[in-house]
């Protein structure tokens, strides 16, 4: 049923305190070596490190040797699986940091295996070595030291951080690519990122030797940034292609071996939107009030005086990248007008407020719209947040950034820009929307030897094939940073838009005929320790598929130009500098949308809550939003067309399938309409508030009568969001864990409800720091226990050293039976504070 603005969502009732439940499980077995074999496999490493350590000059010895284990140099040790306590074993040695660790791609022996990083003095390499020694004499370590023994157990390597660390295969080939044929001194602009180090003084020491090393190499640094908070110091600099050609080939006397290099990646590249069709004006509604903006676009500069978006934009343009911006200022003005009208074809929707505006990118005279070349992004992007909540944008809790890093697919690493995130999401309470990325690259459709051959087939083998085919190439069609982020929303695109005649021509042609999905060039997932990524997926236009005319192989592409018959409907410049529309398709205009939405849920809650909304914290309002967003969003079925490509006999565990399901679609398809108020049959309550460290509280959800007297279909859908404190560097990255505790069977016998397989797995779901449960059925429920069933949410302990701050929450529960008329209203007569409703006139 449509919502209702008159019936905003309800405020749950205040919880109770609770014990916090126990979970089950355990650890599996691990796979470790006898003391014989690790004596035998590892002992000439460490003789021959006493034997230099011995030397009259030991570290001169050590660093002459790029493949020895050296002073100051980054050292790799990769174990079987995790060892506990480890990092508060390395404490006990003077002189030794910890600088990470890392899980590494399972194979046939180990599920889990890791690696731990170490930067030791000249006194910690020769302790690391008597630990050793009197391991391999007595099979025991030091009181205090038991993490060692078993670090020594499930050693498999231990090495230097080197070049091929450094530099990986996807950039080598970039940087291969970019200096092909270039003359020696051609400068290309990298960011070169460095071992992170806890002293400030080690750092600045660092930052010397490497702007040394640059300007031997010819080169020269532009910008550098360093940032505590989450582990990042880098530089900017210009290197020559003949040292570009060094490092693609990881020389190790080129700065691919210089020992305080962490990373050598290409310069962030913005990823472009395609757009196309031009349209006449669409109608101007009335510019909203002068209330400061609770939603900010970092993006390329907007064209401001657009129609549009004229006085509904606050812009702050610190560095003038205004003056720069001399091209088609497309990226931003399409972003704009989708966060403040949403798609131009759906009905009116307004915001309440004006969206303050921060260009981060400039459109050149010739070619796409370009980050600022001469900083570091990361630090642009922080600069921009704490400048914005010091000055126009101090209200602001929601930032829409519609920008990827192409160079940067996730490869299982968050990358340095999503820890940005992460640590400015928990630090300024605001929710970050991030666009997952697209990608157009080919995909080879097997099984027809041609283009008539394919559209001979019926429609279901049709899809089955394109899905087969995109499934294969998954590895290769990864979230671009910052969508990583793990308190970040990361919005995948939905091939959906409101066009109200679509294209009935052959080519190019629907991918999926009849079958909801997201956009063939929208990026997959998972995220960081498999959480689920994409979160949600939102209307980023139906973008149809072409055939490359060349074949065989039979190879498909993502059509790239929108049009009037498919795409997202934006405010643009024409080409003679007149204003009108066009149309776009993408992951950056499906975020953009969902920020419309996630505005106009808390225009609706400020409407409805005036007293509490206004108080209330920017954590709790952004984990609040959160919740909600992806509260409405569901697999709409599209597992039953997924699971037979993902699991073709049928056999995999139900986490397994669910796992690779939620890699196309996340948390599902967001409804808008669902997103911003009830109807008469959908009841939804909402809480936010705080958890300490293991703390856990009930809230007595209302079941509506109706539940216990007939058996229709019914859902009840439970979401959790909160924003976690980080550890960089630490496999437990996310420090806090929240959870909703199990429903009871009597709790589901009330609603008439039972567990589904349709939505990621608990473990999937708990991954990250959203959970979102759903239970249906159609059986009548049992009140006989009350009228409402208790849910339990609770913090679980802390991951890492503990956390003492409270972690804010946001929760959304909706009870729903499709024609039932009296669920809002029973559930409403159930909630003490009763929401504020506008009078019709």
């Amino acid at each position: 049923m449509p919502h209702d603005t008159n019936k905003p969502f309800l405020r749950l009732n205040d919880p109770k305190a609770a014990q916090r439940r126990r979970g089950g499980g355990g650890a599996g077995e691990k796979r470790s070596f006898s003391q014989a074999n690790q004596i035998a496999v590892h002992g000439p490493v460490f003789h021959n490190l006493r034997n230099v350590l011995n030397a009259d000059n030991p570290a001169l010895a050590l660093h002459g040797d790029p493949k020895a284990l050296a002073p100051e140099r980054m050292l790799v040790l990769e174990v079987t699986d995790s060892i506990q306590n480890f990092a508060g074993a390395v404490a006990r040695i003077a002189g030794l940091e910890f600088a990470g660790e890392e899980e590494l791609a399972a194979d046939e022996f180990d599920k889990n295996p890791e690696f731990y990083l170490l930067v030791p003095q000249l006194a910690a390499l020769r302790e690391i070595v008597s630990l050793w020694e009197g391991w391999e004499k007595a099979g025991t370590v030091p009181h205090g030291y038991g993490p060692w023994r078993d670090l020594f157990l499930h050693l498999k390597a231990i090495r230097p951080w080197g070049p091929g660390d450094r530099v990986s295969p996807q950039n080598r080939a970039y940087f291969k690519a970019v200096v092909d044929g270039a003359p020696d001194e051609f400068l290309v602009r990298v960011e070169i990122e460095l071992l992170f180090r806890q002293s400030a003084a080690v750092r600045a020491a660092i930052e010397r030797t490497i702007t040394a090393a640059i300007a031997a190499a010819g080169g020269a640094v532009i910008h550098r940034a360093a940032h505590s908070a989450f582990a990042y110091h880098a530089v900017l600099a210009d290197i020559p292609a003949r040292e570009i050609r060094r490092i693609a080939a990881l020389d190790p006397h080129s700065l691919a071996g210089a020992d305080p290099v962490a990373a050598i990646v290409p310069q962030s590249v913005g990823a472009p939107i395609d757009t196309g069709d031009h349209d006449a004006m669409t109608p101007v509604p009335l510019a909203p009030g002068a209330a400061e903006p609770i939603a900010a676009i970092f993006d390329a500069v907007p064209l401001q005086a657009h129609p549009l978006l004229a006085g509904r934009l606050m812009v702050d343009d610190p560095v003038d990248l205004e003056a720069k911006a001399v091209g088609a200022r497309v990226h931003g003005t399409a972003m704009a007008s989708l966060a403040v009208h949403g798609d131009l074809n759906d009905p009116p929707s307004p915001i309440s407020r004006r969206i303050y505006f921060r260009p981060v990118m400039y459109a050149p005279a010739f070619g796409g719209e370009l980050f600022d070349d001469d900083r570091l992004v990361i630090d642009v992007i922080v600069e921009a947040v704490m400048r914005m909540r010091a000055g126009g944008g101090s209200q602001v809790f929601i930032v829409n950034l519609s920008l990827g890093d192409r160079t940067r697919p996730f490869a299982g690493k968050i990358s340095t820009w999503g820890r940005a995130l992460d640590h400015l999401s928990y630090s300024y309470g605001i929710l970050f929307l991030v666009s997952a990325g697209n990608i157009s690259e080919p995909i080879s459709v097997s099984g027809y030897a041609n283009e008539a051959a394919f559209h001979a087939a019926p429609p279901h083998d049709r899809n089955q094939a394109v899905l087969r085919a995109l499934d294969g190439l998954k590895a290769d069609r990864r979230l671009l940073a910052p969508a990583d982020s793990l308190n970040a929303l990361c919005i995948g695109a939905w091939h959906r838009d409101a066009v109200a005649v679509p294209f009935g021509g052959v080519s190019p042609f629907t991918p999926y005929s009849g079958q909801e999905m997201p956009n063939l060039s929208s990026r997959l997932g998972l995220g960081h320790s498999r959480s689920t990524k994409p979160d949600i997926l939102v209307s980023g236009g139906r973008q149809p598929a072409r055939f490359v005319p060349q074949a065989p192989p039979l190879s498909l592409l993502s059509h790239p130009n929108p049009s009037r018959f498919w795409g997202l409907k934006v405010a643009a410049p024409d080409s003679d500098a007149a204003t009108g529309t066009h149309f776009t398709i993408g992951t950056s205009g499906a975020n953009a949308l969902a920020t419309h939405t996630a505005h106009r849920i808390f225009d609706g809650l400020e409407s409805a809550y005036p007293q509490l909304i206004g108080p209330m914290p920017f954590a709790e309002r952004a984990v609040l939003i959160k919740a909600m967003l992806v509260h409405c969003a569901s697999w709409r079925d599209a597992e039953q067309f997924i699971r037979p490509i993902v699991d073709p006999q049928g056999t995999m565990h139900h986490e397994h399938w669910r796992r690779e399901v939620c890699r196309h679609l996340g948390y599902g398809f967001m409804d808008p309409d669902n997103a911003v108020a009830c109807a008469d049959d959908r009841a939804t309550v909402w809480a936010t508030g705080s958890l300490g460290p293991e703390g856990a509280i009930v809230f007595d959800v209302p079941v509506p009568a109706s539940l216990g007297a007939q058996a229709n279909f019914r859902e009840v859908r439970v979401t959790l969001a909160w924003m976690a404190p980080v550890r960089p560097g630490h496999l437990a990255y996310r420090a806090v864990k929240l959870k909703i505790a199990a429903l009871r069977q009597d709790s589901l016998d009330s609603a008439g409800i039972a567990t589904t397989t349709g939505q990621p797995s608990n473990s999937q779901s708990e991954g990250g720091t959203i959970v979102h449960r759903r239970w249906c059925d159609a059986k009548i429920g049992d009140l006989a226990g009350g009228p409402t069933i208790p849910l339990q949410i609770q913090r679980e302990k802390d991951q890492g050293s503990r956390i003492d701050e409270p972690v804010p929450f946001g929760l959304a529960v909706t009870i729903e039976m499709p024609g039932a008329a009296q669920i809002y209203a029973q559930v409403r007569n159930q909630i003490l504070l009763q929401p504020q409703v506008p009078i019709a006139v």
